[in-house]
């Protein structure tokens, strides 16, 4: 698979010398001109590394390059700095910025090619290093565990599980941003601690399935039955974990499957801990899991409102719950609110259909635009598109995107909310004006205010979150025209 390099060079002479070695090399570059695009490029393409060029004390880029290693998701992005400059003081702040190699003009080919191939030579090795001692161990457990659950059956969705995944990791990067569990809630652990959480029910397994696919409420034997099922989780992992040297994942798994029903106040299962003596991860899937319990459809209850869940999650402070997490859910309101809307439950006529390619065979997808300020965002949303055989068009704000509507039919619209000249609701109330709606469904990086009922009332049948996920999106399609009687 080719690897992606992303490069900010204005000398053509050096851009011409970097597309010689990309080719040798068989990288893809991409030489970006705006520095507003660059992190959506990071977060789209994910590059093996980044090459700039910078002259002047003054040049923006230095502090793209202090953003690129202050965030998690960036910090290890190799970068090499071109420069002209013999201005000391340039050159001692581009060193004290963690770069990987700073070549001098005029560029000679092999000196530029050389860091090149060490850096790529250094990922490859970080990669399989990585792979080797963490991703095959934590897999080898994990399907080893898992198969000796053949009977494996668990009424919640998975959508559930990225939901509790995503709300959990959003308490924990919030708890350690207010200064709270900061030695426990470094990076790797918070990683950790999102891997584990899909293990908090895994216990299930072991649970008769007349009491798990039980679709009224259990009787208190059957719940003294059911609770049995978070020492059953944690005595599988544990006992599969035992041989690993670095087990922080299964650590983790073990803890959230044994305590995410303990409560706050000592009155949870399986054991009463009360407080701090509750793991942290404990605490935080608590929050998580109860509220994703209140707010989801079962077949034995009706969803609540956000503002329902939130407010039970309120009234738990101390009792049920961590004070310092509830404190933390209430901060994050709309980005819970976000993320239980963007992996919803769906409900389609056939599950098994969920492809973007099984629409454009049938012949219910054949045309989209893309209506987003971001050229790499269209870029890369187009390319994936266009691979399946779908016709796609691009507007870059409100007003073309309109004006293209107005002008062509589209089986469906990918539109940005927040884009300069015309904003993604201002554009379809305009288009409601004009009685001319297709399927629209929005794409958002960041937190929002409306609900799915507002977001219908506009005209708009859906909300995705950045980078979209096609599956994802197939789903809400599809899920969109069942809907509509397509």
């Amino acid at each position: 698979m080719m690897q992606n390099m992303v490069a900010h060079i204005r000398n053509p002479l050096i851009l011409e010398k970097l597309e010689r070695i990309n080719e040798e090399l068989d990288l893809m570059s991409l030489n970006i001109d705006d520095y507003e695009e660059f992190f959506h490029v990071l977060l789209h393409l994910k590059p093996v590394m980044f090459i700039v060029e910078i002259n002047d004390i003054k040049d923006p880029y230095l502090k793209i390059i202090k953003i690129i290693r202050k965030s998690v998701l960036t910090k290890h992005v190799p970068i090499i700095v071109i420069s002209n400059t013999i201005d000391e003081t340039i050159i001692n702040k581009v060193a004290e910025m963690d770069i990987s190699a700073l070549v001098h003009m005029p560029v000679i080919d092999s000196v530029l090619k050389l860091n090149i191939v060490n850096i790529l030579r250094r990922s490859d090795e970080k990669q399989q290093l990585e792979v080797t001692q963490d991703l095959q161990s934590v897999q080898s457990v994990m399907i080893s565990g898992l198969a000796s659950l053949s009977e494996y059956r668990d009424p919640e969705t998975g959508q559930h599980i990225k939901r509790t995944q995503n709300y959990v990791k959003a308490l924990a990067v919030t708890l350690r941003r207010k200064g709270l569990f900061t030695e426990e809630l470094t990076d790797s652990n918070i990683d950790a601690i999102y891997m584990s959480v899909p293990l908090h029910d895994i216990g299930k397994v072991g649970i008769r399935d007349e009491i798990l696919l039980k679709p009224g409420r259990l009787n208190q034997e059957e719940f003294e039955i059911m609770k049995t099922h978070t020492r059953i989780g944690y005595d599988a992992i544990h006992k599969v974990g035992n041989s690993l040297k670095n087990s922080d994942f299964l650590n983790y798994a073990a803890d959230v499957a044994y305590t995410h029903h303990e409560k706050y106040d000592g009155s949870g299962y399986p054991r009463g801990l009360m407080g701090d003596d509750i793991p942290l991860v404990g605490r935080l899937m608590a929050v998580a899991d109860v509220y994703d319990a209140l707010v989801s459809k079962r077949v034995y209850k009706e969803a609540m409102t956000h503002e329902e869940a939130m407010e039970i999650i309120r009234e738990g402070s101390g009792s049920h719950f961590d004070p310092e997490i509830v404190s933390c859910a209430l901060d994050l309101e709309k980005t819970f609110s976000n993320i239980a809307q963007t992996y919803s439950d769906t409900e389609v006529h056939d599950p098994n259909e969920h492809f973007l390619e099984d629409l454009k065979k049938k012949g219910l997808l054949n045309k989209v635009l893309i209506v987003e300020d971001s050229k790499i965002v269209r870029m890369v949303m187009k390319n994936q598109l266009m691979s399946m055989g779908i016709q796609v068009d691009e507007a870059m704000d409100g007003v073309t995107g309109f004006d293209k509507i107005m002008n062509t039919d589209y089986d469906l619209v990918l539109l940005d909310i927040e884009m300069p000249k015309m904003n993604g609701y201002q554009m379809v109330t305009k288009l409601r004006r004009e009685m001319k709606l297709p399927i629209i469904i929005a794409m958002t990086a960041a937190d929002y205010n409306v609900t799915l009922r507002e977001l219908h009332e506009l005209g708009i049948e859906g909300l995705l979150l950045k980078p979209v996920d096609l599956n994802r999106l197939a789903s809400k399609y599809e899920e969109v025209l069942y809907r509509k009687g397509k």
